[in-house]
């Protein structure tokens, strides 16, 4: 679409005031200035509109997959047919407001085949899916008087996953390392879904599906390897909206998102089989398909506050009480909610929770129920950074 601008517009108002006056006064002196604007205007357009012909635009992040914080290069193939010299082309990308650092880049100019390369970088400050694109090709010809706009399809999307904080410390008391006479009494302890042999669980591999028991039980089975125990963990995050505070990047509710990734990721790292559960009952063992970790980033990318009031849904009998290991990364706890997590610690499961938002002035701590049901708690993380509040959970008893 040809557009004029303000100094278009302008000269062709006074093109036509100045034929206008000559038609009424005579005065040919007056059309000659006139037609020669209007005359102006009209090659500045058409010289606009042939000056980018069949413009093309092929766009690549590098990368398009990134944790939250670090910036993304986008790299831009400029192509275009110009039948005009002089004219002038910028290339605008549309980029949601959540990323910082949109473009306007400029395309060199001349005649016939022009191709560029250009790169600009944009910033992530929280998580989501975002599409970067399409592009607008703006071209405006010498002298400023007309511009032309074309919208390119075509948009790329970028995957901003949770921040990942660095966690320190190797984990002592969660059952790692035990062997021998102490590992079987702590299998015997902790149940038959820590045995040698134990039900198929989603992104288990297949070579270790044990095929006589498999036949016996009629459901599939897979073995341990190396030990008769293999350390577990259960990460809840309270996805509730009423328990979180702020919006953005700062609100309470993406700390706890960051942490819960970031808790996830380093107890992967240290060997551990993990399972997240949000409020609503939402677990992460229905995701398939994916490796663990990668798993695990998506659903935290795609987190949301929920309507969920209590923490029963998510804790509870059943298979998602298992895990020797327990962590919640809560918003602000209830007495509710208390007796819902001193019910689900038992015999051997180590419990640790992160509360975020401190207990309204005034009012019983819930806090201390907890602590009392054998919890260890650090309260309130918001004043601390991730890595902090991690190093201040108490990993070397077994409460």
């Amino acid at each position: 679409m040809i557009r004029l601008t303000s100094r278009g517009l302008a000269l062709l108002s006074t093109g036509t005031a100045l034929l206008i006056a000559a038609s009424f006064t005579g005065l040919r002196a007056l059309a000659w200035p006139g037609g020669l604007l209007i005359g102006l205007v009209a090659a500045g357009a058409l010289l606009a509109a042939r000056s980018a012909r069949q413009p093309r635009v092929r766009r690549r992040l590098l990368p398009d997959r990134l944790a939250a914080g670090a910036p993304v290069r986008v790299t831009l193939d400029l192509e275009r047919d110009s039948m005009g010299a002089g004219a002038w082309s910028v290339v605008e990308e549309k980029v949601p407001p959540e990323l910082s650092g949109a473009a306007a880049l400029a395309v060199p100019s001349g005649w016939g085949r022009l191709r560029s390369l250009q790169t600009y970088q944009l910033g992530t400050h929280v998580r989501g899916r975002f599409p970067v694109g399409p592009s607008v090709w703006v071209t405006t010809d010498p002298l400023g008087l007309a511009t032309t706009r074309r919208q390119l399809s075509g948009t790329n999307l970028l995957t901003v996953t949770p921040a990942i904080h660095a966690l320190g410390g190797a984990l002592r008391g969660a059952g790692a390392g035990l062997s021998g006479e102490s590992a079987h009494r702590r299998s015997s302890l902790l149940g038959a879904d820590d045995a040698l042999i134990r039900e198929y669980r989603p992104r288990d591999e297949m070579r270790r599906i044990h095929w006589p028991s498999t036949a016996r039980t009629g459901s599939l089975m897979v073995r341990r390897e190396e030990h008769a125990w293999e350390p577990s963990a259960l990460i809840l995050l309270d996805n509730r909206s009423e328990s979180h505070t702020g919006v953005g990047s700062r609100s309470s509710f993406e700390w706890a998102v960051s942490a819960a990734a970031s808790i996830g990721v380093h107890l992967l790292d240290a060997g551990y089989d993990i399972d997240l559960v949000d409020a609503a009952g939402n677990s992460l063992a229905a995701v398939e398909g994916d490796s663990v970790r990668e798993a695990l980033l998506d659903h935290l990318t795609d987190a949301r506050l929920g309507n969920a009031y209590e923490l029963a849904g998510a804790i509870g009998p059943g298979d998602r009480a298992r895990g020797q290991l327990l962590i919640a990364v809560l918003g602000r706890l209830s007495h509710a909610d208390a007796i819902t997590l001193t019910n689900a610690r038992r015999d051997g499961r180590l419990c640790r929770a992160i509360i975020i938002q401190p207990a309204p002035d005034g009012d019983d701590d819930p806090a201390e129920a907890l602590i009392a049901g054998g919890w260890h708690v650090v309260r309130p993380a918001a004043q601390l950074s991730v890595a902090d509040a991690w190093a201040a959970l108490d990993w070397g008893g077994r409460r």
